[in-house]
């Protein structure tokens, strides 16, 4: 199952199409129908449940019955903090729920590297808390851990009540190599039983947690358990196509889901809004760009229901395009989401699994073989990494991005810096398209010597079909086989290669900027996150100027009319306008990308017309060729 309505890559693979379709007119200069976008993917397995109400079933009259209170001298409210080497995290017992959960480093087979949240600098390092400011200031919290059943009064009891715990600490310290079991138990005279029992280990980010909920003895069916609500980096000031906020994320019936809160769902009045995915769910959570809270039931799942709140902030100012950037008309506020996803989860006692980290592809592939020996079944966890929404594009992009990811990783171990690792892959690979390139200006060269007499032959063409002359005609025929001739090693579509080379590597590279984590708070020059936009914007108008030279020193097909000379001057300075607009406030690292591979597309190019130009330093006469295609057979003139 695919979900069309995640827009970051869709804007994306919108300029990438673009641009090709520009540059291929750019190369032929003769006039195509245009191509249309294919049909979004409907998310067949995805149902809308009614906004107008809230999603949480109401009780029925046999339900409504009041539950006993407690006194609020038998169980006092705690806070029960565990400190590990690589997070920091808080328990509350009113609910047995998480309130605070802080990721201090990232620990994967490439090494360790500390975490910080966004906009932190080495004056100023601000904590990496996962759990939103807002979902705190919910009646109730939303927060993780928190049970949903067909009981509202079930509901109210399990979340809202002080649960005793198992330990008389209130700070638990785990050295490495350490784990440590917490239990929380809670029981009510109405019968409802509950017992939340946490394992977490010093060295992973995987805690266990088991729950055994039962009502007068018997285990509490449909329950549901809480991720979220926008588990992410809270300190991103404002967010954007490329730096998205959080969203849910699941697998269903074998296929990734994914529901952002500004494009996934309809709100009602209110601000809330509810959504349904059907299935057999494997896992679910909620994640943003680089960091995620999963959900791992012990067994296959039936159903995954999800909720969001819309809520407005204050930011600092912003220019979300460049035409407001132009205008200096700043944006100072941004619509937010908070997102929920309830996993159906087993309420026998049976382990759950919890993945709280980072979505970095080196320690996500090293946990995915793991985490499915214990639930024995296979799970793909390492797809909640985005690699693409779409399936087609993800079968494609997903085996390219990774050789990237590493490659890119090897040369910033090499230079200790992310946007030389960039610029040193990018030479590579440029240089590997140089042999492609310098075939493709031999045949646009041939193509441009071959025009007089191709349009020569046109014109014949055209008087002839004026005079009534039919196609089969032996002066018809003979003329088109003299056109053939003037083809023969002139294919436009061969000097294209280099273009359809570099288009998919684009997407998997993008792919691969916006899912690196080492790419985030990457420095380079005056670039403080190669993740995120260039904050002058230096990148995005030195990828244009540069844009506008690659395209004006690389040979093009023949404008052998005033009209292919007009489109010519055109794509030559509209193109790069164009993506201008797209590209504005894409990450800088991608720009780097891009612009650096334009400056070696030029030089590449500079020196292939050095070593074209005649020895005598006069004009060569363009090329003809006068020769058959093989295979071809020649028509008697009449």
């Amino acid at each position: 199952m695919e979900n069309s309505n995640n827009q970051n890559q869709y804007r994306f693979l919108i300029a990438a199409a673009a641009s090709m379709v520009v540059l291929f007119a750019w190369t032929y200069f003769t006039p195509k129908p245009p191509q249309s976008e294919p049909a979004n993917i409907t998310n067949t397995a995805v149902n809308t449940a009614n906004t107008s109400e809230q999603p949480t079933p109401q009780p029925t009259a046999e339900q409504a019955s009041t539950v006993e209170e407690q006194s609020a001298d038998e169980v006092p409210n705690r806070t029960i903090t565990i400190k590990a080497p690589l997070y920091e995290v808080k328990l509350d017992s009113k609910g047995a729920v998480a309130t605070s959960w802080i990721l201090i480093a990232n620990r994967s087979e490439k090494g360790e590297v500390p975490l910080w949240a966004d906009g932190s600098t080495e004056d100023n390092k601000k904590p990496l808390q996962l759990i939103s400011q807002k979902a705190l200031e919910q009646t109730p919290a939303a927060v993780p851990f928190r049970l949903l059943t067909a009981d509202q009064n079930i509901n109210t009891f399990v979340n809202e009540r002080n649960y005793q715990t198992s330990v008389e600490e209130n700070e638990i310290t785990l050295a490495p190599g350490e784990e440590r079991q917490l239990e929380f138990t809670l029981a009510g005279a109405n019968g409802v039983e509950v017992k939340k029992t946490f394992v977490f280990r010093a060295d992973s980010y995987i805690a266990d947690l088991s729950v055994d909920l039962r009502q007068n003895g018997q285990a509490v069916p449909n329950t549901k358990l809480a991720i979220g609500a926008s588990i992410g980096d809270h300190a991103i000031n404002h967010h954007t196509f490329y730096q998205i906020e959080s969203e849910a994320v699941a697998s269903a019936d074998g296929g990734i889901v994914r529901h952002q809160g500004n494009y996934s769902f309809e709100y009602s009045s209110d601000g809330k809004a509810g959504l349904n995915v059907p299935g057999m769910i494997d896992w679910a959570g909620v994640s943003d760009s680089y960091f995620a809270m999963a959900a791992i039931p012990s067994t296959q799942t039936q159903g995954l229901e999800l909720q969001a709140m819309k809520y407005e902030v204050d930011t600092e100012p912003f220019y979300p395009s460049i035409f407001s950037w132009i205008l200096r008309s700043a944006t100072v506020k941004e619509t937010r989401h908070l997102v929920t996803a309830f996993v159906p989860i087993n309420t026998d006692g049976s382990v759950t699994k919890v993945f709280t980290g980072s979505k970095d592809y080196f320690l996500i592939s090293s946990l995915d073989a793991p985490l499915s020996d214990s639930v024995g079944r296979e799970l793909e966890f390492v797809n909640i990494i985005n690699f693409s929404n779409y399936r087609p594009i993800r079968f494609i992009v997903k085996p390219l991005s990774i050789p990237i990811l590493h490659a890119l990783h090897f040369f910033n171990v090499l230079t200790n810096n992310y946007g030389i690792a960039i610029i040193i892959f990018t030479f590579l690979f440029y240089s590997l398209l140089f042999p492609l390139r310098w075939k493709q200006s031999g045949s646009f060269k041939k193509a441009a010597g071959n025009a007089p007499k191709m349009k020569e032959l046109q014109d014949k063409i055209k008087a002839l079909q004026k005079k009534g002359v039919p196609t089969d005609d032996p002066r018809m025929r003979q003329l088109q086989m003299e056109q053939l001739k003037l083809t023969k090693d002139a294919l436009p579509i061969g000097g294209c290669l280099p273009m359809l080379l570099q288009f998919p590597l684009l997407i998997a590279f993008y792919t691969a900027i916006t899912i690196s984590l080492e790419a985030r708070q990457a420095h380079f020059a005056w670039i403080p996150d190669l993740s995120a936009g260039d904050p002058w914007h230096l990148l995005e108008f030195g990828f244009a100027i540069s844009m506008v030279l690659a395209m004006k020193f690389t040979p093009t097909g023949p404008a052998v009319t005033p009209e292919q000379q007009m489109q010519q001057k055109m794509m030559a300075y509209l193109m790069p306008v164009m993506m201008l607009w797209i590209m504005w406030s894409a990450p800088a690292g991608l720009l780097l990308y891009w612009f650096f591979g334009n400056i070696v597309s030029f030089g590449q190019q500079m020196i292939i017309n050095r070593l074209n130009k005649p020895a005598d330093g006069g004009t060569t006469t363009p090329e003809v060729v006068t020769s058959l295609p093989g295979g071809v057979k020649k028509v008697k003139s009449s």
